[in-house]
C-alpha cells in the first residue's frame, strides 16, 4: 500500500488549510486518508524519552500526537469518524481534561481512555472538521508538562 503524505504546518489562528485538508478527506468517503496532528516541538525543548524506558513505561508519549478517521464504508459497513489522542499525562486523562475546561463536544462517544494507547473517540455523523480540530489543539495543549508554542503540524495521509 504506497502512501501519499502532504505535510502543512500552521498556528492556531490559520485553520483553514487544515480544514480543507480534512473536509476533502472526508468527501472521500473510502477510509483512504486520515491525519495526524502534533505541536511543534523545537529539538532542545522536546523531553528526553529513552526507548528502554518507552518499553518499560505505562506512559504515552510526551508530545502528543493526535488523529482523526474520516467517516467511511468498510466492508459495507459505515464507520463513524473518530478521534484519537496519544498523550503522556497517564491515566484518567478525559477527566484532567475537563479539569481544565476542555470537554468533550456533545455527542462525541468515548471508546477509550488508556493509559499508553491515550483516548479514542467516536464522532456523531455531520460533526464539523473545524470543531474536531479545535477540540483536538485545546487537549494537545494541556496533556504536556512542558511549553508548547502555538505552532503545529498536520499531516495527512491518503493511499494511493
Amino acid at each position: 500500500m504506497a502512501l501519499d503524505k502532504n505535510q502543512i504546518r500552521f498556528e492556531r489562528t490559520e485553520l483553514d488549510q487544515v480544514v480543507h485538508k480534512m473536509m476533502t478527506l472526508a468527501a472521500r468517503g473510502d477510509g483512504s486518508g486520515w491525519l495526524n496532528l502534533q505541536p511543534m516541538v523545537a529539538d532542545e525543548n522536546r523531553p528526553v524519552e529513552s526507548p528502554l524506558f518507552k518499553l518499560f513505561t505505562a506512559k504515552g508519549p510526551a508530545v502528543p500526537l493526535g488523529t482523526w478517521v474520516p467517516a467511511h464504508h468498510k466492508r459495507d459497513k459505515w464507520q463513524a469518524a473518530s478521534v484519537g489522542l496519544q498523550h503522556g499525562a497517564g491515566g484518567k486523562a478525559a477527566a484532567l481534561l475537563a479539569e481544565r475546561g476542555v470537554v468533550e463536544p456533545q455527542g462525541w462517544v468515548r471508546k477509550q481512555d488508556h493509559i499508553k494507547r491515550g483516548l479514542v473517540y467516536d464522532l456523531p455523523e455531520g460533526q464539523e472538521p473545524k470543531d474536531v480540530l479545535l477540540f483536538l489543539l485545546d487537549a494537545m495543549s494541556q496533556l504536556v508538562n512542558f511549553a508548547i508554542k502555538e505552532r503545529w503540524l498536520a499531516t495527512a495521509f491518503t493511499q494511493r
